[in-house]
């Protein structure tokens, strides 16, 4: 499905650029939390199917991070399946990998967008 083929909404007319703006809305509207489905694996570990899915999306246009978050996931499925025991070390390395990659973004932004004052020119 094409972003252009989505409908807006028939309640308001709430026009959407994607499918995750779509459904946010829909379940907004319906009073529940964020629309994220979750796939459970044998050994009882949770991916979050729709969290990754958005993540991939947002990332679309930097083909080095899609590797890098590709590669996180399969290697987790793998130690999961394999050596759960290893999870916890996995599970930490990406959640400091993704915090400092969203840190580094919002410090790129903000620095990007810093107007000089009259002091930072003298």
């Amino acid at each position: 499905m094409k972003y252009e083929d989505i409908p807006p909404c028939p309640e308001c007319g709430t026009p959407f650029k994607n499918v995750f703006e779509a459904t946010d809305h829909l379940v907004e509207d319906e009073g529940d939390e964020i629309f994220d489905p979750i796939l459970t694996l044998e050994n009882g570990y949770s991916l979050m199917i729709g969290s990754l899915l958005r993540c991939l999306y947002s990332h679309a246009d930097e083909p080095k991070q899609i590797k890098s978050i590709t590669q996180s996931v399969y290697a987790t499925l793998y130690a999961a399946e394999t050596d759960p025991g290893y999870m916890k070390e996995i599970i930490e390395d990406m959640v400091i990998h993704e915090h400092m990659h969203n840190f580094d973004e919002q410090l790129n932004y903000l620095l990007d967008n810093e107007k000089p004052t009259d002091e930072s020119r003298d």
